[in-house]
């Protein structure tokens, strides 16, 4: 069975992945070009590159797609593709040092690496090559916890990580070859096919139609750090604990749709959520140019919006609401007037929510 096929399954899987494991290949190449290995050693060293992350087909969506860093509990679930992947393709024919890089791509050069804690020169050389050329991947792409590191600033990491991370004799070789390739900073996956939208979707999009508050700070901290003035709108219902009660919780839910509505309606001219998801999650902020709705709390609503809206809008989903029954509250700032950062932000909305607890990461 070709080894290309599990790069391609998993990205199938992880569409995040596209790109990264050709990258990390060449790099591995690159880097034992100059070492001097044999064609056969890189014909390995390609195979294991290749199937190094087919395990990851294993991983819960839960965790595997999470816009954010792994909790303690999640990482230690996340470990286990080494295993899952070796497990996979252990008994299809592939050659026993291909499948170290499988075994070995995470462990580190002073023992503190996984699954084995193997260090030195007990981890097979071609998975030490393989760990270098795929951390620096890494370190130069960027996902939506994590800005990419400029080109100089990777090189001078796996310079700073020789000896611990990395093995120092390699390191050198790895720093040559880079310095020779044309920087490649900011590579962004590519997650544009509808059934990455409907798979984003359903995992982003909560059942009041906003987006899930899982992506409200990473999105609100690039608006920040983009620079330009933009709008940032809380809502909240205040009685819907009396609708719940008087009416029933699907009644409730019926409120938060309506209250969604009322903002896309008002704020936002309706726009597709799925676009806006998969341009958050390639952090395409500069991009977008419609209000993002994010469901933070229980009955609590956010709209960053990159123009500022007219106060009649804001009140315009106030009246719509009363007119049914239910009391909203609202609170526009404007960045860089009301805030500078978004620990400001967040202490606004304690004090708005009055303390109570809302699901940001």
């Amino acid at each position: 069975m070709r080894a290309d096929f599990f790069s391609r399954l998993l990205e199938f899987r992880d569409a995040y992945t596209k790109g990264r494991t050709e990258r990390g290949v060449s790099y591995a190449l690159a880097i034992g070009r100059e070492i001097g290995l044999t064609q056969e050693e890189l014909d390995h060293l390609q195979t294991g590159g290749l199937i190094h992350d087919v395990g990851k087909v294993a991983i819960p969506d839960i965790i595997l797609l999470k816009p954010a860093k792994l909790t303690a509990e999640e990482y230690e679930v996340m470990k286990l593709h080494v295993q899952y992947g070796y497990e996979l393709v252990k008994d299809l024919g592939f050659p026993k040092e291909a499948l170290d890089v499988l075994l070995y791509h995470q462990e580190k050069f002073d023992g503190s690496g996984y699954p084995f804690g193997k260090k030195g020169q007990d981890i097979p050389l071609l998975a030490r090559i393989y760990t270098i050329a795929d951390s620096f991947e890494a370190m130069t792409s960027r996902r939506i916890y994590k800005k990419s590191k400029p080109w100089k600033m990777a090189l001078a990491e796996l310079e700073e990580l020789a000896g611990s991370h990395f093995d120092p004799d390699i390191v050198p070789y790895a720093v040559k070859v880079f310095e020779k390739i044309k920087p490649k900073e900011h590579i962004l996956p590519e997650v544009d096919t509808e059934l990455e939208k409907i798979r984003w979707s359903f995992y982003y999009v909560d059942f009041s139609g906003a987006i899930k508050g899982d992506l409200f700070l990473p999105t609100l901290n690039a608006f920040i750090e983009k620079g330009d003035p933009f709008c940032l709108t809380f809502f909240d219902v205040e009685n819907l604990f009396e609708i719940n009660q008087k009416f029933g919780w699907d009644k409730g839910n019926e409120v938060l749709k309506t209250l969604v509505n009322s903002i896309n309606l008002q704020c936002c001219a309706m726009h597709d959520i799925r676009d806006l998801v998969i341009k958050l999650m390639r952090q395409d902020v500069i991009d977008i140019t419609s209000p993002v709705i994010f469901r933070i709390g229980g009955d609590e609503f956010a709209v960053i919006a990159p123009y500022i809206p007219p106060p009649e809008k804001v009140e315009g989903v106030i009246k719509a609401m009363r007119e049914k029954g239910v009391s909203i509250k609202a609170l526009p700032m404007r960045f860089p007037e009301s805030f500078k950062s978004s620990q400001e932000v967040l202490n606004v909305l304690v004090s708005f929510t009055k303390g109570v607890s809302i699901h940001l990461e």
